[in-house]
């Protein structure tokens, strides 16, 4: 049994899980690349613990850019 699974009810299931990867720098995620690589996985958890893969979002479009900044 995958950790956590026993809670994941179906109510659940029935709505989109978002992955959320953030690295604030391009030097993170140069340097971090593992972190970076298991945030990814996590969709592949989510899938592995039922959701259906079109019901999982990864939202990565801000990687890399500080939030210190509104600009971009």
């Amino acid at each position: 049994m995958i950790r956590g699974e026993s809670k994941v009810t179906r109510s659940h299931l029935e709505r989109v899980t978002i992955v959320y990867v953030c690295q604030s720098t391009l030097v993170q995620i140069r340097e971090h690349a593992e972190s970076t690589r298991r945030q990814y996985d996590l969709a592949d958890l989510a899938a592995r613990m039922g959701w259906d893969g079109c019901d999982i979002e990864v939202i990565d479009c801000d990687l890399g850019l500080s939030g210190r900044s509104a600009a971009r």
